[in-house]
């Protein structure tokens, strides 16, 4: 029971204090009285959403503070005991929260720091706020199955039932676009295959583009290379001219020179030594520029084979949009993994379908259990409700609860739902089951049931409300 609520800075209030007595507690007032910022500061200080556009202006928080007997809430005793937060020595809860101008929110239970998800918890425990337009929601067949299930605690087996069909879903979704890929492929396959062959028969090396067209060079020219080098040799070392010397028997006719001054002076022995290997060297020198020379191809048919090859390279690079032959070899092991995946792709689906039977056996099973739940609960729902319609002068009203199983061909609103196998037949599961809810009524003696939204009152639909928010407080028992 709520005692106490503490209320400073917030909306138009600056500080109140209202004490609750036992029983029916009554906030009147005209309109503009503030009933609804005081119902709002509760919703606070229970876990609401808010913001800081609550603070009274010109403060810089707003907090709230409820005191609360939970003698006879055993379910808020259990939790505040997991959580650590009981008060061992009283059966009083002090609950409040703190909202700053910077948006963060301070959490307090028993003199404890807390989060809003552990104040959530309580508040659902304790509190059930009704709003002055919440009676409408019943106008919405979708909320009929939420009281239902809230109604007989369904809320894990539920949650169970949301689990597998998400699971579906993602399953499905694989499934749907592995064969698309595949079958896209497939239509393909003949020109991949045909491509794999032709780049296969090519037999590209990577860098054989650079070596072909140094090799064209060298082919093209391969008169000017002979006669270049030989020229070179001929000066260096082997002159055709008698009477003109080559380069190296003009350095050896000076060795003796070097020789005399080596005789005279020792500091020229070094000169001396360096002098001779500069010969060696020119000697290696002409010995490859000579091996250089011999080695040129004159062959016409060799340069034939290289400008055919180009032009084949040249041409499957502009065919396949690449510009070198590592984009040919990269573009060809490309096709060779896309056949691959194509044989591949129906072993995957085949596993896919294979988990798709198994979670869909799966989700039949807890689907049928929530749907047995729900008939049951359905009949116990509907002697409460009636019972409770009747303190509230509406004794000769009959309430029914239709629990109806969604067939294949049922159109449920926006339709996210998935076709199961379910008895023998094609069943539709969504993320509620696969049952529709419906709360049916006859106001009077000897009229038909029909759906509430078609022929429940204003005043009707306000009282059918307020006879389900009692029978929920209570619960099945």
């Amino acid at each position: 029971m709520l005692q106490e609520l503490n209320i400073r800075n917030y909306a138009l209030i600056e500080r109140v204090k209202i004490v609750f007595s036992e029983g029916l507690n009554i906030l009147t007032g005209e309109t503009g009285a503030g009933k609804s910022i005081i119902i709002g500061a509760l919703g606070l200080v229970l876990g609401e959403r808010s913001s800081p556009d609550v603070i009274r202006t010109g403060a810089d928080s707003a907090s709230v503070r409820a005191t609360i007997d939970i003698s006879k809430s055993p379910s808020v005793n259990d939790l505040l005991s997991e959580t650590n937060l009981k008060d061992e020595d009283s059966d009083i809860l002090i609950l409040s929260r703190e909202i700053s101008k910077n948006g963060r929110n301070k959490y307090v239970v028993n003199d404890q720091s807390s989060t809003l998800q552990t104040i959530r918890q309580i508040g659902d425990n304790l509190v059930d706020i009704h709003g002055q337009h919440e009676h409408q929601t019943l106008f919405r067949p979708e909320k009929h199955i939420e009281i239902l299930d809230d109604f007989g605690g369904l809320k894990d087996l539920v949650q169970q039932n949301i689990d597998i069909y998400n699971d579906l879903k993602k399953l499905l979704a694989k499934r749907d676009f592995l064969i698309k890929d595949r079958d896209e492929k497939l239509r393909q396959k003949e020109l991949f295959e045909f491509q794999l062959n032709e780049l296969k028969s090519a037999k590209l090396e990577d860098g054989e583009e650079e070596k072909l067209l140094r090799e064209r060079q060298l082919l093209n020219n391969a008169e000017l290379i002979f006669e270049l080098s030989n020229r070179i040799y001929k000066l260096l070392y082997d002159s055709d001219d008698p009477n003109i010397p080559s380069a190296i028997d003009l350095l050896k006719s000076m060795r003796s020179d070097f020789a005399k001054l080596c005789q005279i002076d020792s500091q020229v022995n070094e000169l001396s030594s360096r002098f001779e290997s500069s010969i060696y060297e020119l000697e290696d020198i002409a010995n490859q520029v000579l091996n250089y020379r011999d080695k040129i191809d004159f062959d016409p048919l060799r340069i034939t084979e290289v400008e055919t090859r180009l032009d084949l390279l040249y041409k499957l690079k502009r065919k396949y949009g690449v510009d070198s032959v590592a984009g040919l070899i990269e573009y060809k092991n490309d096709v060779a993994k896309k056949l691959e995946d194509i044989s591949l792709s129906s072993t995957k689906i085949d596993d896919i379908e294979s988990e798709i039977k198994r979670k869909t056996e799966l989700a039949s099973k807890i689907a049928s259990e929530l749907s047995k739940k729900r008939q049951e609960n359905a009949k116990k729902l509907k002697v409460l409700i009636e019972k409770e319609l009747k303190t509230l002068g509406m004794e000769k009203t009959i309430f029914e609860v239709k629990v109806t199983q969604n067939s294949a061909q049922l159109k449920i609103g926006e339709d996210n739902s998935i076709d199961i196998d379910y008895n023998d037949n094609k069943i539709k599961l969504s993320p509620n089951g696969i049952d529709s809810v419906e709360f049916l009524i006859s106001p009077n003696p000897g009229e038909d049931l029909r759906p509430l939204t078609k022929i429940a009152s204003g005043g009707e639909i306000s009282r059918i409300m307020l006879a389900i928010k009692t029978v929920l407080a209570i619960g099945t028992s």
